[in-house]
Order: structure tokens, then C-alpha cells, then sequence
């Protein structure tokens, strides 16, 4: 009875202070009295990709609360690396943070994780995993990726069909699933449909639809299938019909750690369990470029990296000019390109009715003169291959950016191979030797 006391006392004061929720593990002292899990989705360790000109993903109309965060405790100049807040734990939702703080039952859940040690220049190291995308990115090639996505039926014949036009053009492909959250074959069942067609495959997971549990289980499957790519995402926050419970378990960053541990140490983190055979994967997070201020998301970018992405796959681009000059200068600046490897994202919009579609895409900065192009072209598709192909193009201009990820706007996935037409003619570089990854003496060449 008395903590329950304590509780609702503490609930009306802090909820009046901070419209605080409860979750019985306070942060307010490291997010400068801003609770955290005022974020939509729970977030603990940064805005997600959804924010842009400091605006939160699901109500427009706010600020964002980690862009409120990070103006109270670091301001708009700093770029120092961000703590690392584990999930909240939810045994203690709606309990006393002062009563688990004296007890020492919230330690775990405020007490911010300790960052792997995965030494320095991380894109020269010798290959990790057996990820052939890996193996590409550190021979120095210029690297293509795009996705596929999931039937909403359980009949691959359609993405067979998708695959084909692009099987042989491209280093990986991403299963995309549950678009705009809707059901679908996953993405797991994808990634292993297209690796056994000898597609590199690269699963998309989503902590709008994962627990920690869920998730682990997919990096398991995806190793039994010979998956040996994720991407980790928060995930899009989902506001049509039908109304959905959202997971949230944990956020892109987390989901990295998780993987990234396991695939270290060999045992899940949550738990403290040994797996044999644990996966490897090769690890990919998205980024938002033009999440505002500036220095957001490259101390995003620090965290992320830290947590144990070896790939970065940006969000749509569609001013080159601006990407560099905002993002990718203090990426070099902070040596970050050395530790990932960058994929710039490319929009290729072939339809007007996708066209209409691209101002609503959450965290997407669409420049006016590029919707005026599209809508004034007589024929979209041509006109958004060439975009593309032009943007491509740009992109291999800028130092640091490893490679480019075409995301298609439209139904035929048979014009991809023409905006990457290009670099495809392109001579590759002479084989590099690296060291294979269980780390003997014997060099393989890729």
C-alpha cells in the first residue's frame, strides 16, 4: 500500500512537472528534464528517422522530443557521442522511480550501456562475417543496393518475377515487409527466398514490430537461411487503419547493440545466454541527413556506429548539393566514413501517383524544383529514371560515400538496372586480399 501511495504522489507531481509516464526508471537527469517516453514511440536514445525540421514523425505539430533534449543538454554545436540508454524494463512500469532508485531496482534500466570495443577504422579491418555485401564494401568497389518487397500473399510468384529484373545488377537487395505496418510475408522469409535464389540478401528489422525476443530469434533464422545482412530500424510510426499496438521494445540503436553483442561475445545480452553457432551479421541502420539541427544526426550517426552498424543506408536524397554541405562534411570531418560505410539513399519516382506520395513520406525533405520536374514531365518514369541516374552520379562524387541504395516509387522494378546502367560499365578494382573471417593466417581475395 505504501509504495502504491508513493506512486500516485509521485505520478501527479511529475506528471504535472514533466508529463511524466511512469515507466519507474527516471532519466530526466540525463535528458535535461524532458521525459523521454513523452516520444510516441518510447524512444530512449534519439529521434528516430521520421523527424525533420525539428518536428515530431507522428504529431507534426510538436517538437520532437529528443531534438528538445538535445537543445537542453548539448546544444547545437556539440558532436560529442551520445550515452547509450538500455530499454526500459517493463516490470517496473507504473511503480515509484524514487522508491526503485533507493532500492536499486531501477539500476539496470537507467544506467547507460557500456560501448563494445571495436577498434578504429573499421572499414580497412579484415572481414567479419560472410556477408558477400561485406566483402564488397572493403574491396573498395563503389556498391549498388536496392530493395524488394514482401507479397502481401503467401505466392512469391510476383516477387520472383521483381527479383529477376534485378538479380546480377546489384551487390545486396532488402527485403522490404509490413509496409506502412500492414501484414505481409516478413522479411526474414523474403531475404531467405531471394538467398536461395543467390541473391545477397539484406533482412529488414523493425522494432515497431519486434521484442528483444522476436528479434533474436530473426537474426537466428536469418543465419540458418543464409541471410548474413540486417538492417536495423526503428521503424515508421503507423497512423491509418487498423489500429495496431506498436512494439517498440527497444530502438534502432538498441537493436544494434543486441546483434552487434551477440555476434561479439557470443551470448544475448538481455538475458546472459550463450548461443552456439551465434549469427554474424553484417550490420546496416538507416539514417535521417536532414534531421535539424545539423549536428543531430551525426551524433546519431556516432551512436549508431558505436553500437555496431558497419552500414549506413540514408534516407531519399534528392539534393546531393545539400546532403554533402549538411552531412556528409562533418561526417569527414569527424572521421566517421572510416568507421561505416555510407549508402546514399536515391529516390526513383516512375509514376505520378507515386509522386503525389513523396511530401508524406515521414522524414523525407523533397526540394520543391524536384516535385515541379517529376510533375511537369510528360513522361514520369523516364524523367525519374534520369533523376536518379543523375543523382547517382552525384553521389559517386562525394568523398565517403561508399555506394548508393535505390528505393523505386513505382511497379516496375525492371527500370532499376537503368538508373545504375553507369557504374555497372564501370571496370572494377583490382582484388584486394583480406584476412577470412575466423581470423586464420590463410588470405582469401575477393
Amino acid at each position: 500500500m505504501f509504495a502504491k501511495a508513493v506512486a500516485r504522489v509521485e505520478s501527479l507531481v511529475k506528471g504535472t512537472l514533466f508529463d511524466c509516464r511512469m515507466c519507474g526508471q527516471c532519466v530526466l537527469s540525463q535528458t535535461g528534464l524532458v521525459c523521454p517516453m513523452t516520444c510516441p514511440k518510447g524512444l530512449r536514445n534519439g529521434p528516430c528517422g521520421g523527424t525533420l525540421h525539428g518536428e515530431c514523425e507522428v504529431h507534426p505539430d510538436r517538437p520532437c522530443v529528443w531534438v528538445k533534449i538535445h537543445h537542453r543538454t548539448v546544444g547545437d554545436q556539440s558532436l560529442e557521442r551520445p550515452n547509450l540508454l538500455p530499454s526500459c524494463d517493463a516490470s517496473l512500469q507504473n511503480t515509484s522511480s524514487y522508491l526503485n532508485l533507493l532500492s536499486g531496482a531501477d539500476k539496470v534500466g537507467r544506467t547507460p550501456l557500456e560501448y563494445l570495443d571495436l577498434g578504429n577504422r573499421r572499414t580497412t579491418q579484415p572481414i567479419q562475417t560472410q556477408s558477400k555485401l561485406e566483402q564488397r564494401l572493403k574491396s573498395g568497389d563503389f556498391v549498388k543496393t536496392c530493395e524488394l518487397r514482401a507479397p502481401r500473399g503467401a505466392s512469391m510468384e510476383k516477387l520472383i518475377e521483381q527479383a529477376s529484373h534485378v538479380q546480377g545488377h546489384f551487390d545486396a537487395v532488402n527485403a522490404t515487409a509490413y509496409l506502412n505496418a500492414r501484414p505481409s510475408l516478413s522479411s526474414a522469409v523474403v531475404a531467405a527466398k531471394l538467398a536461395e535464389m543467390g541473391i545477397e540478401a539484406v533482412c529488414q528489422s523493425t522494432c515497431r514490430d519486434h521484442t528483444k525476443t522476436s528479434f533474436i530469434a530473426e537474426l537466428l533464422s536469418n543465419q540458418l537461411n543464409g541471410v548474413n545482412n540486417t538492417l536495423c530500424l526503428t521503424g515508421d510510426a503507423y497512423h491509418g487503419v487498423p489500429r495496431i499496438k506498436q512494439v517498440f521494445d527497444m530502438d534502432g540503436a538498441i537493436m544494434l547493440y543486441e546483434a552487434r553483442h551477440l555476434r561479439e561475445k557470443g551470448t544475448i545480452y538481455f538475458t546472459g545466454e550463450r548461443v552456439a553457432n551465434a549469427p554474424r551479421m553484417f550490420l546496416g541502420a538507416a539514417i535521417n541527413p536532414f534531421t535539424e539541427p545539423s549536428n543531430v544526426p551525426i551524433r546519431r550517426l556516432k551512436q549508431k556506429a558505436d553500437a555496431g552498424a558497419d552500414f549506413i543506408q540514408t534516407q531519399l536524397i534528392f539534393d546531393m548539393q545539400a546532403f554533402d554541405q549538411r552531412f556528409m562534411s562533418l561526417v569527414r570531418q569527424e572521421g566517421l566514413h572510416e568507421e561505416l560505410f555510407i549508402l546514399a539513399g536515391v529516390p526513383v519516382v516512375t509514376s505520378k501517383k507515386a509522386l503525389e506520395i513523396m511530401p508524406r513520406i515521414p522524414g523525407a525533405w523533397v526540394p520543391e524544383e524536384a516535385l515541379r520536374r517529376l510533375a511537369a514531365a510528360s513522361d514520369c518514369q523516364a524523367e525519374g529514371v534520369q533523376l536518379a541516374r543523375e543523382l547517382v552520379e552525384q553521389a559517386r562524387q562525394i568523398p565517403g560515400i561508399a555506394g548508393v541504395h535505390l528505393m523505386l516509387f513505382g511497379p516496375d522494378h525492371s527500370v532499376l538496372p537503368d538508373v545504375i546502367e553507369s557504374l555497372e560499365s564501370t571496370s572494377v578494382q583490382q582484388p584486394t586480399t583480406h584476412f577470412r573471417a575466423d581470423k586464420s593466417a590463410e588470405p582469401t581475395t575477393l
